[in-house]
């Protein structure tokens, strides 16, 4: 049920993280830890997430080019974004140069938006800025309504997706081991050449087995758990290696390296006129039940988002580097609007609330991933340094900027009576100025949010970056047999929610390993025929524009 979007989050598919104590970020959590909620489950974090479809932008990709990765560019993998999509809303909403069908993954917008949604539009293009259909065609900046991974009413994690067709299931070359947890990699060294011959598996949390390779194995656990298995194989830096007890066999000292991640901040905001917030009732939960629709098939405000420039970005203006996220459920039930939040009994005329987050999309502050045993049913020690780098922190604070722009326009004003909530943070009050940018540093710092875009641990780059884990066909450095696919190879992070990306670096390492085994039988593959087309229209045409018309922050 989409609209149950965090209920997944502490529960038994949950792997219910904690960074380590930051040094200047999460500090009004306990102990200054930061919880990474991440997917214990077939299909991944692809089960907990927000289930929003970005791809991020043309730069993103030619950037990780230039970086040495060839074929890595944007006109490079945007085929395989077509390949996985089966796009429902080409035509109507979206553009088919730039989307296609057929593919396992289904996309499209939720069938219910709340009416904010529509009037946060109306407060952003009061502000200057361009409104999209598709912030993945032609125009990437801008406010929009966003498409979602969802069929039928429900969310489409990965696992359903590209698992559970019978088409799939039915194929005699896969077998799924459920309850099980890998563990460990075993290796071959013969004449100083290494070579992956198999991988230790838990099942049940009791019984270990391994299971021999032959080909290859794919390393698919994660920009957390992909290094942390790697490290626990004996790949990686030495020093880490050693302070957890384990003897190393392969020296990379990038694996863990190069953590990034987007971080958020929660603005809140009250609505004083209670217009027409009350949408999830028993009407609503019969129309989901009995045809998978109305307010519960979607996540309310969740699904809008932006992606604008902040005045440190781009000076081209063509490559923005903040995004919006925006929250609060029109229910009955809480001020907040999440669903199995309590009203203040004690207020019962507490008004509804909203938040709005901005996010900094090109962040400059790494963390890194180690060791905490050599138990690999223990949590790996997780260093995010959140806003470590100065120019994060910047891009945040024009992002509240933004944020208390959107809420004194005329429409959100009139229409909701729309003001910032007193919400607390720590000692900020009595340490700065109120709403200097002293103070939102102070407040930023203290409820920091992160997302969960982890990635960039088992970095993908050429032979001359001596942190790179991966070339760019995805094999490991020095390791014959394995290759990484997740989150843990983009060198950078991409500009915007990870999933359609992730999805895209498998669909691309797919056609790797098609073609080292397949040899010429790979131009037969019958896969390849359904997004051609798309291809070559998109290739013959300018591929993107940015729409851009100012906006309430000026360069």
């Amino acid at each position: 049920v989409p609209a149950m979007v965090v209920n997944f989050q502490d529960t038994p598919i949950d792997w219910a993280y904690q960074t380590e104590s930051e040094p200047v970020a999460c500090l009004g959590y306990p102990d200054e830890k930061c919880s990474w909620p991440r997917g214990k489950v077939l299909g991944g974090t692809s089960v907990l997430n927000g289930m929003m479809y970005m791809r991020g932008q043309p730069k993103d990709y030619d950037n990780w080019k230039e970086a040495g990765n060839e074929g890595w560019g944007y006109n490079d993998v945007f085929p395989y974004f077509l390949k996985s999509e089966d796009n429902l809303e080409i035509g109507t909403l979206v553009d088919r140069r730039y989307h296609a069908r057929g593919g396992y993954m289904t996309v499209s917008r939720f069938p219910n938006q709340p009416e904010i949604a529509n009037d946060i539009l109306a407060a952003a293009w009061e502000l200057g800025y361009p409104i999209s259909n598709d912030l993945t065609g032609e125009q990437y900046s801008g406010f929009a309504i966003a498409q979602a991974c969802v069929r039928n009413g429900g969310r489409l994690s990965s696992a359903r997706a590209f698992l559970r067709p019978n088409n799939v299931r039915r194929r005699p070359n896969l077998h799924i081991l459920l309850n099980a947890t890998a563990t460990r990699l075993q290796f071959n060294n013969y004449n100083n050449k290494k070579s992956v011959k198999g991988v230790e598996v838990l099942v049940n949390n009791r019984k270990s087995y391994t299971i021999r390779v032959r080909k290859e194995i794919v390393l698919s656990a994660g920009a957390i758990n992909s290094p942390q298995i790697l490290l626990l194989s004996g790949v990686g830096p030495k020093k880490v290696l050693n302070d957890a007890g384990i003897q190393q066999v392969h020296e990379l000292p990038g694996v863990g390296a190069n953590l990034q991640n987007h971080v958020a901040f929660y603005m809140v905001f009250n609505l004083l006129k209670q217009n027409n917030t009350f949408d999830l009732n028993w009407p609503a939960l019969l129309d989901y039940v009995i045809y998978k629709r109305g307010p519960l098939a979607s996540t309310g405000m969740s699904q809008i988002t932006a992606r604008i420039n902040s005045r440190h970005a781009d000076a081209s203006g063509t490559y923005p580097d903040l995004q919006l996220f925006f929250g609060g459920y029109s229910a009955n039930c809480a001020n907040t609007g999440e669903v199995n939040a309590l009203r203040n009994a004690s207020n019962p005329v507490e008004p509804r609330q909203i938040y709005i987050s901005p996010v900094a999309l090109h962040t400059k502050s790494r963390g890194y991933i180690a060791l905490n045993s050599s138990n690999p049913l223990d949590p790996p020690l997780m260093f995010a340094n959140y806003l470590t780098a100065p120019e994060d922190m910047a891009v945040m604070i024009d992002g509240v900027r933004v944020c208390q722009a959107l809420a004194n326009t005329n429409v959100l004003k009139e229409k909701y009576g729309i003001e910032m909530a007193d919400i607390p943070y720590g000692d900020c009050a009595d340490r700065y100025i109120y709403n200097s940018d002293e103070y939102w540093d102070c407040a930023i710092r203290h409820s920091t949010g992160p997302e969960n875009h982890q990635s960039g641990t088992c970095k993908m780059g050429p032979t001359t970056d001596p942190m790179a884990v991966i070339n760019p066909k995805l094999q490991v450095y020095g390791i014959d047999g394995l290759r990484v696919m997740d989150a843990s190879v983009m060198p950078t992070l991409v500009s915007g929610n990870t999933h359609a990306t992730i999805v895209m670096i498998a669909e691309k390492g797919s056609d790797m390993i098609k073609q080292r085994w397949l040899g010429n039988n790979y131009s037969k593959d019958k896969t390849k025929s359904q997004y051609q087309k798309s291809v070559s229209n998109f290739i013959s045409k300018p591929p993107y524009r940015n729409n851009w018309r100012g906006g309430y922050l000026k360069q």
